[in-house]
């Protein structure tokens, strides 16, 4: 896993979101010249490098986590991406999770989380 911080995390997901949100309410036609969002404004190039920015964040709290799975949920309901990223952002929850739960370690997180405790 190659996820990293990102220092804005939250702006981008909920510009990320709410561009969503229009292209679902607008459709792809209505998007393009909708005034209610920047990247709107600028078409859907920014909304995907967005997203991929999005996608390759490692969450640092629960809310994070949330929204990192709140695009793979989108993703997944859309037939996924082409390039993995909806998968590694989940693996990067997981792992956050089972850090949290257990702290960290090596391997898998539902492994780690499956084996014995002392």
């Amino acid at each position: 896993m190659n996820a990293q911080a990102l220092t804005n995390f939250l702006p981008l997901f909920r510009s990320w979101f709410e561009t969503a949100h229009l292209a679902d309410r607008l459709g792809l036609s209505g998007l393009v010249a909708s005034e209610d969002n920047l990247l709107a404004e600028l078409d859907l190039g920014p909304m995907v490098e967005a997203e991929a920015r999005l996608l390759n964040h490692a969450p640092s709290n629960a809310t994070e986590a949330a929204c990192l799975l709140e695009i793979v949920r989108q993703n997944i309901a859309d037939a996924g991406r082409s390039d993995s990223l909806d998968t590694l952002a989940l693996e990067s929850v997981q792992t956050w999770l089972a850090d949290l739960t257990i702290g960290g370690g090596e391997g898998p997180a539902v492994e780690r989380l499956l084996q014995p405790r002392p």
